[in-house]
């Protein structure tokens, strides 16, 4: 009996992508990306056009008599691109002949974790406005990149320096210090109306800190440890977050190419701040002798399998993630 070896080698290609990318994709569905990024936003074309309002009215004074007043909800329309993306494994008929293609499993394994990790590395690109992945980087609804002090020549969400701020440092106590003005930051928010646009709800949120590797001994002393060392007389003090119960998530990431930088975001936003735009989810073809589909391998002797799928990225308002920003 015949055996169709390029089948065997494919098929065994076949099993460590998908086992890879399932295994991937789950974790990143249940990971700290989950809370900072939709990642089920579907699209039927090339482009996804979207669209939000402004301000809903509040309510108003409706004098006996009058008619109840009314105000029309302008909407403000923005574009997300879809992108093609993808991986080829080719291998020749001859080191399939003589058993030279025992490495193409772990390329195929590194494929899978690839595929299931696109929404991770489009978000540290958006975040760092950083075209490391995406062609271009789409701005935020409102005309401004994800992090800025304006928007429309105005202070962001109507607070003066918007959602970038400056940093006193990366100590453990300076970073306490900025988490806080960061905290004040989102309860001046404001709507397009002069309202506020988180409230009070900012206290019981939980906190998704994204930061450097370098800064994980500050972080974690800053926010995890129960007694911090430095109060005014040298001693140690209570952690105040600790104490507070504030609900902290630690995400340190080597994605992240300034040492000094970090991010904080609310775990529990109105809108998720970026999205995962998915318009088709990983595709495969192969190209094998054997299977005579493809004129290709039929004159070079190269065989191979491929996978390929059709996404995009965006930012919504981002009202929820502030940046601070160290030299």
């Amino acid at each position: 009996m015949r055996v169709n070896a390029s089948s065997t080698l494919a098929n065994g290609l076949r099993t460590e992508f998908w086992d890879t990318y399932a295994s991937v994709q789950n974790r990143v569905a249940d990971s700290r990306l989950s809370s900072v990024m939709n990642l089920g936003v579907g699209a039927t074309n090339r482009d996804h056009d979207f669209a939000y309002f402004e301000s809903a009215p509040h309510f108003d004074l409706w004098k006996r008599g009058d008619e109840i007043k009314s105000k029309a909800m302008d909407s403000v329309a923005f574009n997300v691109p879809v992108y093609e993306w993808g991986r080829r494994v080719p291998w020749l008929k001859w080191d399939k002949d003589d058993d030279q293609t025992s490495s193409l499993m772990d390329v195929a394994r590194q494929a899978g974790q690839s595929a299931a990790l696109l929404p991770e590395r489009f978000f540290f690109d958006l975040i760092q406005n950083n075209t490391g992945l995406l062609p271009s980087i789409p701005t935020a609804p409102d005309g401004a990149a994800f992090f800025a002090t304006t928007a429309g020549g105005s202070a962001r969400f109507g607070a003066s320096s918007g959602n970038l701020l400056t940093g006193g440092g990366v100590t453990a106590a300076q970073i306490l210090t900025d988490f806080y003005d960061a905290i004040v930051q989102f309860l001046k928010f404001q709507d397009t109306q002069g309202q506020p646009l988180l409230g009070d709800q900012v206290f019981s949120q939980p906190f998704v800190i994204v930061h450097p590797v370098e800064l994980t001994e500050a972080m974690e002393t800053a926010f995890m440890q129960k007694q911090q060392v430095g109060n005014s007389n040298g001693g140690s003090q209570s952690n105040l977050v600790s104490d507070t119960a504030k609900n902290v998530t630690l995400w340190p990431s080597a994605r992240l190419t300034d040492a000094n930088d970090w991010y904080i975001f609310l775990g529990n936003p109105p809108k998720e701040q970026t999205f995962f735009l998915d318009r088709q989810g990983v595709q495969e073809e192969t190209a094998l002798l054997e299977d005579n589909n493809s004129d290709h391998a039929r004159a070079t002797a190269e065989e191979s399998i491929q996978w390929y799928s059709r996404s995009g990225a965006g930012i919504a308002l981002p009202y929820g993630a502030i940046k601070t920003t160290n030299s």
